[in-house]
């Protein structure tokens, strides 16, 4: 990659342009994607930390669904 399109992407960042090939500006809502540690096959499909090749911004908005074990859940109590 030479030094004259490395530059071309940190202007366009900083003045909030456009990514040609994304379609999505610095700062934009990324769509969300939900990872369920407990029920894989509910998760997104394909690789959530993509990143533009061009932009080199996230693709999605990574979402972690974890489980939250209470103190009932493990014998414990109030």
């Amino acid at each position: 990659m030479s030094i004259e399109s490395r530059l071309r992407r940190l202007e366009e960042r900083g003045s909030g342009g456009i990514c040609p090939e994304c379609g999505l500006g610095a700062g934009e809502g990324r769509p969300y994607v939900l990872i369920d540690e407990e029920d894989p096959e509910r998760s997104f499909k394909g690789d959530p930390y993509e990143a533009c090749a061009s932009c080199g911004q996230p693709l999605h908005a990574v979402v972690l669904v974890v489980g939250d074990s209470s103190a009932a859940d493990e014998g414990g109590g109030g």
